[in-house]
């Protein structure tokens, strides 16, 4: 017995002498810095970015939804932005979409309130404001999220919106602002975060949306005939709980894929375009703790997609850099921001052609500019994408 301890202990020393120690991951530096913070009201959420008085500078929209309200800051072009100023919404508004819905040639901006189970649009007066036309759309039964594009092929934006427990509806734009009636369009599962692209490049406009709760769980595609009419596609698996979803190509083949995130299980979920109409799920990552956001951009200037996630209780957003074959660096690269971030935009706020972060902070009232002053572009131990030679 006392011989079989012995030979046990020797193994043992053996192993933990024979076994080098597992490799420490190289810890990436920081690619943005906190440059700048203003002011909201209560409980920003759903951040967009566009450019609303056509002088060639990044302009900001959030919606407060503790404030029933959203708020306009026009961009400075130096990464800073003028006072906010701020238009009353119906109750708990949760999401934006910015498009030219009166064909004047100016975005206007549209407002889901959640609580109101309400749409409405606010046009652009040309002059720094916005106006609430007198329409007050009711897309149904808890709308959720929306997007917008023309579906029908007439050159006027239509909209998309999720109703949380059933369906999707369309409703088409008339060109003036204001809106048909709700069209209702059944998908296999319980919606939640939709976006538009054409995912399989025939020209017409598709709708991805993404599918949580009890009963089927991913994405789902309906697929636009550019009349305004869909074809659905069966459910692609996406996540065991994807809220958000955002279109990304993480593979550099020229077709649009997704990445989705499940706040409550941690982890996000890349889904693959295979060009035929189908999509394959690749193995759930992490980036941080209850993903609510993601946006993506080449945030290092290597020609490949990373992604940004807004992690609510990690009061951080992190980044995770695409290695261009669907992957992703882990682990990511954490940047603190103000208390529970959220809704998150990405663009160039201060003129210097690299891609800059604004985020949300729900718990502080605040709106974070991360930006790339004074920092570096770290992509170690990854190829870089050779650049094609005429």
């Amino acid at each position: 017995m006392k011989r079989n301890y012995l030979i046990i202990t020797f193994l043992m020393v053996f192993v933990l002498l024979g076994c080098p120690p597992p490799k420490a991951r190289k810890k990436m530096p920081r690619i943005f810095a906190l440059t700048y913070s203003m002011e909201t009201r209560t409980e920003p959420s759903f951040l967009i970015t566009d450019d609303f008085n056509r002088n060639h500078i990044l302009d900001l929209v959030v919606v407060n939804s503790g404030g029933q309200s959203f708020s306009f800051y026009k961009g400075n072009g130096d990464g800073t932005f003028k006072d906010q100023r701020v238009f009353r919404t119906g109750r708990d508004p949760i999401c934006l979409v910015s498009a030219d819905f009166n064909d004047d040639g100016y975005k206007d901006i549209g407002v889901l309130n959640y609580a109101d189970q309400t749409i409405q649009i606010y046009l652009n007066t040309r002059l720094g404001s916005f106006q609430k036309i007198n329409q007050l759309l009711e897309p149904g039964k808890i709308p959720i999220n929306m997007a917008s594009g023309d579906f029908n092929g007439d050159g006027r934006i239509d909209l998309i919106v999720t109703m949380r427990f059933s369906n999707v509806v369309m409703m088409l734009g008339k060109g003036n602002g204001y809106f048909s009636e709700p069209k209702s369009m059944d998908v296999k599962g319980q919606p939640t975060g939709v976006v538009v692209g054409d995912y399989n490049q025939d020209g017409m406009i598709d709708v991805a949306v993404a599918l949580a709760g009890t009963g089927n769980k991913g994405v789902q595609i309906l697929w636009g005939k550019g009349d305004g009419e869909f074809e659905s596609s069966k459910v692609f698996k996406a996540g065991k709980q994807p809220l958000s979803i955002v279109s990304i190509d993480v593979n550099n083949d020229g077709l649009m894929d997704f990445v989705t995130s499940s706040n409550s299980l941690h982890a996000l979920t890349t889904i693959v375009n295979n060009g035929d109409k189908t999509f394959d799920s690749l193995r759930d990552f992490a980036s941080g703790n209850f993903p609510k956001f993601v946006v993506a951009s080449d945030f290092t200037g290597d020609g490949l997609q990373d992604i940004a996630v807004s992690n609510a209780t990690d009061d951080a957003i992190t980044i995770s850099l695409g290695k261009g074959d669907g992957t992703f660096t882990y682990p990511p690269i954490y940047h603190k921001v103000n208390g529970h971030p959220q809704g998150m935009a990405v663009g160039d706020f201060n003129g210097d052609g690299l891609i800059d972060i604004a985020v949300s902070c729900r718990d502080e009232n605040l709106i974070n500019i991360l930006s790339k002053k004074d920092m570096i572009n770290p992509k170690p131990d990854l190829p870089q994408k050779e650049s094609k030679s005429s």
